[in-house]
């Protein structure tokens, strides 16, 4: 997989089948909700071991791993991107297995604080434009729950929006503001977008050469929504301070 290529065409792309989600836990969606009822979480017959914790003291946050990573920055890819690459199995240009951190992957407000409680008639629609918008073959819900310094669960939790990527996507091939062409995706990717306990927009991808496998999916949704922490950094602070004194205007 040419995977420099891949992410300058934008971070985070591609499909997996809806059937990979069988055994992820709180994950409620547009689909679903379509058919008039719920994805119910299936037992996991194995467990999901994690064996390092990856801690990221530039960009403030930690999350376990099946195995200790080689760490790429995610500007190495694409100047924009703040993050990292972590990669567990391949090399810099050729990555056979790995996960994407971006802790810029969405702007404010993209996620509703109300997402978690939406009624129907508002979610579907919006679950479907976030779909749309994001290239995802549609999008489902998320619960992530709320975790102390210690890694202990806290009370209450947030709420994220994970999706596969859609196969096939319209495109304007000629730049005259119509689609007029479907672009075809090269490889398969996994997104997971989580809001952090400190205001962080987080963007998570799972790349896997040779096409997504159920247990390495449910092995990333699992250190996404359950062991992802950021922490409160300095930069952070400063940033949150800035963004209060321009509502306040």
């Amino acid at each position: 997989m040419n995977v420099k290529k891949y992410l300058l065409n934008g971070i985070l792309s591609v499909c997996m089948a809806s059937a990979l989600f069988g055994a992820v836990p709180g994950v409620a969606g547009a689909e679903e909700a379509a058919a008039g009822g719920e994805l119910v979480p299936q037992t996991q017959q194995e467990p999901v071991v994690f064996t390092y914790k990856h801690t990221s003291a530039r960009y403030g946050y930690s999350i376990l791993c099946p195995v200790q990573p080689k760490i790429i920055p995610a500007s190495a890819y694409n100047p924009g991107d703040k993050g990292e690459v972590m990669l567990f199995a391949g090399t810099y240009d050729n990555i056979k297995k790995g996960w994407i951190i971006c802790i810029n992957g969405y702007d404010d407000k993209v996620i509703p604080e109300n997402i978690g409680t939406m009624p129907e008639e508002e979610a579907k629609p919006f679950l479907q434009n976030f779909a749309a918008t994001y290239g995802l073959a549609y999008a489902q819900i998320v619960e992530i729950p709320n975790r102390n310094d210690d890694g202990s669960e806290a009370e209450g939790c947030r709420y994220g929006i994970c999706g596969p990527t859609a196969t096939e996507v319209e495109v304007d091939s000629d730049g005259d503001g119509v689609m007029d062409s479907v672009a075809v995706a090269e490889n398969q990717m996994m997104k997971l977008f989580v809001p952090g306990q400190y205001g962080g927009h987080f963007v998570l991808g799972l790349i896997e050469e040779k096409g997504l496998t159920k247990k390495n999916v449910e092995e990333f949704m699992n250190a996404g929504l359950y062991t992802l922490q950021q922490w409160p950094t300095s930069g952070y602070d400063k940033a949150k301070a800035d963004a209060g004194k321009k509502d306040k205007k």
